[in-house]
């Protein structure tokens, strides 16, 4: 809970404010230079008062209003410009905080991913950061601005009158105890706010990006509920905030301007008595009214500070969590060209400390291009294996290098840059395939992109969309077939010109016509390149150089499909259901010395 309170917020929030100092200078000065306008407005009513009405002076009274007149102009100048500076700052702080939540968030290895909700994280980046600048932007200035008005306006009563000074004061303690208890309140319940919105948002994520699922299983009324019920929530939670914040209000109102009636009353008597001019009086009441809105709007500011620590917490967990997944200190550098020579040397490895391990003790080296394909069962440890190569999770023990250096010894972007991933079910951005294209290398012409794209068996189907490579691909591919987003995502990876390959193999849910061009598309990529398989289908490893059969995260055997099928039990069931299921209940044939009978 310590991590909460407001100054540890401010705190935290502190040293991004130091590259706009000037900036956030001027605003204070320009505050305090349209507070003590503000501040003059007693005194110059008092003289109108006691000096041009008393005096019956016609001409002062024509000066006192001209000179009001250009006061409160220039007043708006000022104000004009502390606002424009204060917009500017919290913008700027609030951009780079979103800049550094998203850098942190991105550079996060998959597995971060895995145990967060994206649609939580989302919601760091939007409402959360929005939190923090509604305080930079109106909650700091006015808590200056009013903090002015209450210093200076204690000093001028207290020089003005000290007996009604006293009266004054009895606004004071109540005022600071309902804050000190309301804003507590108000703090507890915005974050709990914020984390069920957070909740709403991640489940409305996962709805809208599978609603094909949602909808064929007629789930739609079941998500409404959800939705709906965590909605309901926010809004009760959001009632029982408003009802703290309008408490703390109506107290701080009550007590402040109850304080107000008790100098009234007892200025008028001072009046009556000769003690006061009237002029005098108004001016000490309308110093009132100003301690009395300062200290009404500090208590609103003390409210809406606590909500915004609720959400600075949330963000600040991200910033402050550790980099899963770093560069070394000193990295090496891969020499180029790079052979693609691939080792694992007693790899174990585990997804935390308290589980048990996935892989046990593997060894295997991938000579430049040679094609290994990855099968077993479910839960065998292939895509481990294979995240292990690009570093999205490092080894617990052992060790992966490329051509003899230690991947946990290169640069994350130098390692990366010489290996292509080609997932499962490859997800395309919201663009035109052009862009989708061109994220493999921002830098490549027009006609290596076409290269590429006809290397993947794509272009042909681009040209004859109605805007070609300009055309736009939908959120997440979805105006494209199955077959063609896999081949956009082969021809992206063609365009990069890795040296090693990871394959998901991802035939396994096209058609026939797709998979022969997906393969064909494949052929070409893997030519020449060191390239890791995770079969699924018999076409894939018929092709691969070498196969592996993993078994519980253990490599049980390797060899050709024809040995392996003669001497590999699990292989062979492996083999027998991935045949059946491409034939429809067709029984495998059987292996004869050379091969496979037809």
């Amino acid at each position: 809970m310590a991590k909460r309170k407001p100054y540890v917020f401010l705190k935290r929030l502190g040293p991004r404010l130091g590259p706009y100092r000037w900036a956030l200078i001027w605003t204070t000065l320009l505050i305090l230079l349209g507070t003590a306008i503000g501040l003059a407005f007693p005194l110059v009513v008092r003289e109108l008062l006691d000096a041009a009405f008393l005096a019956g002076d016609q001409a002062l009274l024509n000066q006192v209003a001209l000179f009001l007149i250009g006061l409160f102009f220039f007043q708006a100048v000022v104000n004009f410009g502390q606002s424009y500076l204060a917009a500017s700052v919290s913008e700027r702080v609030i951009a780079d905080l979103r800049r550094d939540l998203f850098q942190k968030l991105i550079g996060q290895p998959p597995g971060f991913f895995s145990r967060k909700r994206v649609g939580e994280l989302s919601s760091r980046l939007a409402s959360d950061a929005g939190l923090i600048q509604g305080i930079l932007r109106f909650g700091i200035p006015e808590l200056v601005r009013q903090g002015a008005f209450l210093v200076g306006a204690l000093v001028l009563v207290t020089i003005t009158h000290p007996r009604l000074t006293l009266v004054t004061f009895i606004a004071i303690p109540p005022t600071v105890l309902a804050g000190w208890l309301l804003g507590r309140r108000v703090r507890r319940i915005s974050t709990s706010i914020q984390d069920r919105l957070a909740d709403a948002v991640s489940r409305s994520e996962q709805v809208f990006s599978q609603i094909r699922t949602v909808q064929s299983f007629t789930r739609e009324g079941w998500e409404e509920v959800l939705f709906g019920q965590a909605v309901e929530d926010t809004r009760d939670k959001g009632l029982k905030r408003a009802v703290a914040r309008a408490l703390l209000t109506g107290v701080v109102t009550f007590t402040a301007f109850g304080a107000i009636v008790l100098v009234l009353w007892e200025g008028g008597r001072l009046v009556l008595e000769g003690a006061l001019t009237p002029g005098t009086l108004v001016a000490f009441l309308l110093y009132a009214v100003t301690i009395a809105g300062a200290v009404t709007s500090l208590a609103g500011f003390w409210g809406n500070l606590q909500e915004a620590s609720g959400a600075a917490v949330r963000i600040f967990e991200i910033l402050d969590h550790p980099q899963e997944l770093s560069d070394p200190p000193a990295p090496r550098t891969l020499p180029r060209p790079v052979e693609g020579r691939v080792q694992y040397e007693g790899v174990t490895f585990r997804y935390g400390p308290e589980l048990p391990r996935v892989l046990h003790g593997i060894d295997l080296e991938l000579t430049p291009g040679e094609s290994v394909a990855l099968v077993g069962t479910s839960g065998a440890g292939k895509s481990t294996l294979a995240s292990l190569l690009p570093r999205f999770y490092d080894v617990t023990g052992g060790a992966v290098r490329i051509d003899g250096i230690d991947v946990r010894e290169l640069a994350l972007a130098d390692l990366r840059s010489v290996i292509g991933l080609v997932p499962q079910e490859p997800l395309l951005f919201a663009g035109t395939i052009r862009e989708n294209l061109l994220y493999g290398r921002p830098d490549a012409t027009d006609g290596e992109l076409e290269i590429a794209a006809r290397g993947a068996r794509a272009h042909e189907f681009i040209v004859e969309l109605p805007r070609g490579y300009e055309a736009m691909v939908g959120e997440r591919g979805v105006t494209l077939s199955a077959g063609q987003r896999q081949r956009i995502a082969i021809a992206r990876v063609l365009l990069k010109a890795p040296s090693i390959l990871i394959l998901d193999e991802a035939s396994s849910a096209l058609d026939a016509e797709s998979e022969t061009l997906v393969q064909d598309a494949l052929e070409q990529l893997m030519q020449g390149r060191t390239t890791l398989v995770i079969a699924h289908r018999l076409s894939t490893i018929l092709r691969a150089d070498r196969i592996l059969v993993l078994d519980r995260g253990r490599i049980v055997d390797q060899g050709t499909h024809r040995q392996l099928l003669e001497r590999n039990d699990l292989y062979d069931r492996l083999y027998r259901g991935q045949f059946e299921m491409a034939m429809g209940g067709v029984p495998a044939p059987e292996v004869s010395a050379t091969g496979v009978e037809p």
